[in-house]
């Protein structure tokens, strides 16, 4: 007697009937996987997309003269300063005939003569520099106080750099020459403004004018002017200047 598990079914009909029982399941979880897929790729999609970043705008080219009306009027404020200054001292001399009064004298002579001659030097390039059309642009804030433009090296052409060069000194011995002249004199402050000018004036000249005969020569500006820093000829024309100051004050004591 056999078991009712392992009975044959009777037909063949039958036996197809139980075959396709058992794989309808598994067609219908087929097919219900497949709509789940398709229903997931025809969702939208939920992640919102970045937008991109706006380019910036170019910004438009600075002024070159930005600025200029500030700093003239700082560099105007010090000058007057400065010969206040020594205006003070040297009545003060004049009139009390102290020691102490001539010995500020001298030293307020100094003074005026360092930053009128500095000012005369810088103002001297930027006029060259603008006389000749050059790419100059004013700084935002000044260097050391006294520096005030930037002159383009690579965009400037040689007649241009020279231009600018020869401003620098030309300035310098025209304020020598107008406080020699101006001036009668008569003190050891007055004779120290004069020396005191008359050496920043030789000092720029021994520095400067050996870069514009080499450049006038057919010398590249940069590579001249970077030369003659690196022979130390800046602190070389310092000692010099000081000492022809020295010199020239002594000659003019009254």
């Amino acid at each position: 007697m056999s078991s009712s598990s392992n009975r044959q079914p009777d037909h063949p009909q039958d036996a197809v009937s139980a075959e396709s029982a058992e794989t309808l399941p598994e067609t219908e979880q087929e097919a219900g996987e497949e709509t789940e897929t398709t229903a997931q790729a025809s969702e939208p999609s939920t992640v919102a997309k970045t937008p991109e970043a706006p380019q910036e705008a170019e910004q438009p080219e600075r002024d070159p003269n930005e600025g200029l009306s500030r700093i003239a009027q700082h560099h105007f404020a010090a000058a007057m300063a400065a010969l206040t200054l020594f205006g003070a001292g040297d009545l003060w001399a004049i009139e009390s005939g102290l020691f102490l009064a001539g010995f500020v004298s001298i030293a307020n002579g100094i003074i005026a003569g360092y930053v009128l001659a500095y000012l005369a030097h810088e103002w001297g390039h930027f006029t060259g520099a603008r006389f000749a059309n050059a790419r100059s642009p004013v700084l935002k804030q000044t260097r050391q106080f006294f520096f005030m433009f930037e002159f383009d090296m690579a965009r400037n052409s040689v007649s241009q750099f020279l231009s600018m060069s020869r401003g620098g000194p030309a300035a310098n011995w025209l304020l020598a020459l107008t406080l020699w002249t101006i001036l009668p004199g008569n003190t050891a402050g007055q004779a120290m403004l004069v020396a005191a000018s008359t050496a920043i004036a030789i000092s720029v000249s021994v520095f400067e004018v050996p870069i514009i005969r080499r450049v006038q020569a057919g010398g590249d500006p940069g590579t001249e002017l970077r030369q003659q820093l690196e022979r130390g000829v800046l602190t070389t024309g310092r000692n010099i200047g000081i000492a022809a100051g020295a010199v020239l004050f002594l000659i003019l004591l009254p």
